[in-house]
């Protein structure tokens, strides 16, 4: 690891966004495929309370749940068989009608679909919600749209194929093979080693402990879109997997380098948007990685804050955790993660 002089402009530049309110607190971490170059945790989780923020804080992942539980979830299956991309959805729930969608299209964003639906507003159940889901009249292929309905019908369809509700499902094969022991829906550790996100005024208190997104709340806490809690040193396990196409800390392959590989390709060139199986790609105009990474970097963000982003070219993962709607959701957060990158690799280059 460098030293923590080697990467003051970074520090400064984050402990800038907490002094003009537009974070609280952060932990970042930036690694290579072989160890930790930096990590730091600066500010605070809770304001008020003035919790400060630590290397082992528990953040609400938001969105990161879409490629640290569904997605690697769906590329298990595709490994034993169960599945394969250019599926029908029909094939998996007959009984139902939008015969034109494939796996292909709720993977890549390309079903269609409305960004969201409010479920926790009309009380349905998960049958009226994944009926609602399979008969929404939208036209498959025909360009992108982030949708959450994607990933909450592919966690039904990962319950479905493995008889097992996604929280067990992932942590037996997901977070238990690869040391991510703090990683999990519906955390149970305790409250002030838990990030709080946003302030709730029909509760009168921050969503603490709880996840943020009001669907999956409603859905108990656990869903395909949402509701995954973990930490930095958990997040460099899985990073780390990544960029080392597949193979663990301990030598063993958690995915094929093929699979990996394959999600990372570009499957919407004609589209408005980037996207490979699960992942956001890099484009210089929405990339949280910012003009600097290269081409192929890719990754993924989370509504609450989180995010990291892997450039395979240089061999860098960078991973920024924060919980800005515990002051705003209108922050720019973007902006953040894309300055933060750049000045990482100023102080690699500098320090090379």
């Amino acid at each position: 690891m460098m030293k923590d002089r080697d990467f003051e402009v970074v520090d400064q530049f984050l402990k800038g966004c907490v002094e003009a309110h537009q974070i609280p607190g952060v932990v970042y971490g930036v690694i290579n495929q072989q160890e930790t170059i930096a990590e730091k945790a600066i500010g605070y989780s809770y304001t008020d309370k003035k919790i400060p923020m630590r290397l082992d804080s528990l953040f609400d992942l938001a969105s990161l749940t879409k490629v640290c539980a569904t997605l690697p979830s769906i590329l298990l299956l595709l490994e034993q068989g169960r599945i394969d991309f250019d599926d029908p959805i029909r094939l998996f729930f007959p009984e139902e009608v939008n015969s034109d969608l494939t796996l292909m299209h709720l993977l890549t964003h390309t079903s269609g679909f409305p960004p969201s639906f409010p479920f926790y507003k009309y009380g349905m159940d998960r049958e009226a919600m994944l009926h609602f889901i399979l008969t929404i009249e939208a036209k498959p292929g025909v360009d992108t749209v982030y949708s959450d309905l994607n990933f909450i019908l592919l966690g039904f369809l990962v319950e479905k194929l493995t008889d097992c509700p996604l929280d067990q499902f992932t942590k037996k094969n997901i977070y238990e093979p690869l040391d991510m022991t703090h990683t999990g829906f519906s955390p149970t550790e305790d409250l002030y080693s838990i990030v709080p996100t946003e302030w709730m005024p029909k509760m009168g208190e921050y969503q603490w402990g709880h996840v943020h997104d009001e669907n999956a709340n409603y859905m108990g806490g656990v869903s395909g879109h949402a509701g995954l809690f973990s930490n930095l040193h958990d997040l460099k396990n899985y990073v780390h997997m990544l960029m080392n196409n597949g193979k663990m800390y301990n030598g063993n392959y958690f995915l094929s380098p093929a699979t990996l590989t394959a999600s990372r390709k570009n499957y919407t060139r004609e589209f408005a948007s980037a996207r490979g199986i699960g992942w956001q790609l890099n484009e210089k105009r929405y990339s949280p990685g910012g003009y600097l990474v290269s081409k192929e970097s890719y990754g993924h963000t989370g509504f609450t804050g989180t995010s990291f982003w892997i450039d395979p070219e240089r061999q860098l993962g960078f991973i920024l955790l924060s919980n800005r709607v515990h002051i705003s959701r209108k922050i720019n957060m973007n902006r953040i993660r894309r300055i933060f990158v750049n000045l990482v690799l100023k102080c690699l280059s500098e320090n090379g």
